[in-house]
């Protein structure tokens, strides 16, 4: 309602933020209190935050769904969610949560999308590095926030609890309040169906990857090697454990990023994740 009233004199250029009050508060348990992954999820299932199966939370499924909506009132036109490139946060460790943390980064499930021009969008749904001082990267528990960039506005950011029986409740009946509201109004909210390349490849997005390297023959040969390909503008965990490196990459199209790490030799690449 606030993005299409009170934003309406806007052009919407972003939308992204933390869209899964459940997920983020696995996430939490894990930073906060260095949690192992399916020890979290317990204690969500145990609090009513996931469902008994909590594959459409963990999974990305239901961040996939709401960025689709949002994507489609920000930008006017469908996106479907098998147009999205969605990756869950089961494969996040604690190993990534304290390098992220010694790096200065949080990781949280983040949904994106943002327009690329006039026929087209960039829509993705993945965990992510979030600097400390980024207002997202305090935002923990069964917390959701949500920022909307207008052309007038700037960030404009939305902020409450996203699970729970209560605030569910909430928005079911507010719902529910408007429907009888406007019996006999009708009310103007739509968008138009997309072609098949609206929805830009992920591969052509601009971003950073964090990359976490293991069975490293010689660490040194492999940082000059790291260095050589991505320049000196990286940042780089000094003390990362023998055998491991860990690094940030410069800004660059993802399948650039993808080559030159893939072309690393000498290491095994244990896991990439984005970084905002």
């Amino acid at each position: 309602r606030p993005m299409a009233q009170c934003m309406v004199a806007n052009e919407i250029t972003e939308i992204f933020g933390i869209l899964n009050g459940t997920t983020n508060f696995i996430l939490t348990k894990m930073i906060k209190e260095n949690l192992t992954f399916d020890t979290a999820l317990k204690i969500a299932q145990d609090l009513g935050y996931a469902e008994r199966n909590p594959d459409a939370d963990i999974l990305g499924h239901d961040a996939c769904r709401k960025i689709c909506i949002l994507a489609a009132l920000g930008f006017g036109k469908h996106v479907y969610p098998e147009q999205v490139e969605t990756t869950g946060i089961t494969e996040i460790t604690l190993e990534d949560i304290d390098y992220a943390d010694k790096l200065g980064y949080v990781i949280k499930l983040i949904g994106h999308a943002a327009k690329v021009d006039n026929e087209s969008i960039s829509v993705a749904v993945h965990p992510a590095l979030i600097e400390r001082g980024n207002p997202l990267s305090s935002v923990n528990d069964v917390y959701n926030a949500i920022v909307v960039k207008g052309d007038s506005t700037q960030d404009v950011m939305f902020y409450g609890r996203g699970a729970g029986k209560l605030p569910t409740a909430s928005a079911v009946v507010a719902d529910i309040v408007d429907c009888v509201k406007h019996l006999n109004a009708r009310k103007y909210l739509f968008w138009d169906d997309c072609k098949e390349d609206y929805i830009v490849n992920p591969e052509t997005v601009v971003t950073k990857y964090y990359v976490h390297l293991c069975d490293c023959d010689d660490n040194n040969t492999i940082v000059d090697k790291i260095r050589s390909l991505f320049g000196n503008n990286i940042e780089l965990l000094n003390n990362a454990i023998s055998k491991e490196i860990v690094f940030i990459t410069p800004s660059d199209v993802s399948a650039n990023l993808k080559e030159k790490i893939n072309s690393l030799k000498g290491c095994t690449v244990k896991s990439i994740i984005h970084t905002v």
